[in-house]
């Protein structure tokens, strides 16, 4: 096999995690993705990636890449064409793509192309992870969560289920701002359930993964020397919310002492 990743190998590995055209699919990613491509430019590999994609997907499904910002967080306004995600050059080159939309939410936006982008990326929500956000509607719907070369930490998924779980190591802290698309611009409030930096509150989801791996509800497929974690929203919710009941911490370091 050759050292470099192909288009083939791409396309082959979401076949393989399950992902049928028409889908809609969340996808969490690492720069040790573009590292496997062939030599060329930065570009030319990012567009190779999302051409492999465009083919497992096809015309009717949708593709969703966080682009999350935090700017609110650091006292910063958010600028929906010009503000830079902060999660990867993947993310970066997708939302300036053609035909890819962007979100409003000043500290988790999300960028999407296909059928459903529209609709997503129009959510407004003052909650970033309550019942009319943006993650509220990836639950409705029941999306593909898929992380390619990360672990399943990555999953922004898992704080929508810590809110919904109202877990003790989080609590809510409002940031404001200003947010701008195109013309418009408007002065914005954002409730964050952020986490307490007292406890030993950073994720670890190894018990969750080792969970979901035996009920086969997690499917990890080898892409040349990382891995593609695939699992859909009902799945990854069910095992959280059941390990949450058995053990309140089990999703941080607190509640897995080595």
């Amino acid at each position: 096999m050759s050292r470099w990743l192909s288009a083939t190998d791409i396309t082959r590995a979401f076949h393989e995690a399950g992902v049928q055209r028409g889908d809609l699919l969340m996808l969490h990613s690492d720069s040790m993705v573009l590292a496997q491509l062939p030599p060329m430019s930065t570009d030319e590999r990012c567009n190779l990636f999302f051409d492999a994609l465009d083919e497992v997907l096809g015309p009717d499904g949708t593709l969703i890449l966080p682009t999350f910002s935090y700017s609110f967080t650091k006292n910063e306004n958010f600028n929906v064409q010009t503000t830079p995600s902060t999660v990867g050059m993947l993310t970066n080159h997708f939302r300036l793509m053609p035909g890819v939309l962007r979100s409003e939410d000043p500290n988790f936006s999300v960028a999407a192309r296909g059928p459903l982008a529209p609709e997503l990326t129009a959510i407004k929500s003052d909650d970033c992870f309550g019942s009319a956000s943006f993650f509220a509607w990836l639950e409705r719907q029941d999306a593909l969560l898929a992380g390619m070369g990360c672990a399943i930490d990555r999953f922004t998924f898992v704080h929508y289920l810590e809110q919904k779980a109202n877990v003790n190591y989080r609590y809510f802290k409002n940031f404001s701002g200003m947010v701008q698309n195109g013309e418009d611009m408007r002065a914005q409030q954002v409730s964050y359930f952020v986490r307490d930096v007292e406890r030993q509150t950073a994720l670890d989801l190894s018990r969750l993964r080792e969970v979901m791996l035996n009920k086969e509800d997690l499917l990890v497929v080898p892409v040349g020397r990382v891995a593609l974690s695939m699992t859909r929203c009902s799945q990854f919710m069910a095992a959280t919310m059941e390990l949450l009941l058995e053990n309140p911490s089990a999703l941080i370091v607190e509640g897995n002492p080595k």
